[in-house]
């Protein structure tokens, strides 16, 4: 029996959306997930940030990265407004580890990610 593309990678994007939720959280961050797969995935903040993060997760690097940050600039261009002080970020995860881009005047970058520890993910 043949399984779902589609729900296959929606599974494998929820579970990563939930470890870095809650790795977030282990880094002393107010999180929330947002519904039906609206743009962004999770909203996080403390006393001094405000991030707008949408969660992607890919088997491999190369095309995957660059189609997952294509996406993440297409879904940045549907909102409205931003409040100034947020962060808007993208977290791939490929591999078992996290790359964390910014999109700022136009542009997607490599920053530092906020969450260091890698958790794992089984049993989660």
């Amino acid at each position: 029996m043949r399984r779902n593309p589609n729900r296959t990678a929606r599974a494998k994007g929820s579970k990563a959306e939930g470890l870095l939720l809650r790795q977030l959280e282990d880094q002393g961050y107010e999180v929330r997930r947002t519904h039906l797969s609206l743009f962004p995935d999770i909203i996080a903040w403390n006393d001094s940030d405000l991030l707008l993060i949408e969660v992607k997760s890919r088997a491999g690097a190369g095309k995957g990265v660059s189609n997952a940050l294509s996406l993440f600039r297409s879904s940045f261009r549907t909102l409205r407004s931003i409040p100034n002080h947020a962060k808007v970020l993208c977290y791939v995860r490929v591999n078992n580890a996290w790359t964390a881009y910014q999109y700022l005047d136009g542009e997607t970058r490599i920053v530092e990610s906020i969450v260091t520890e890698e958790r794992s993910c089984q049993g989660n």
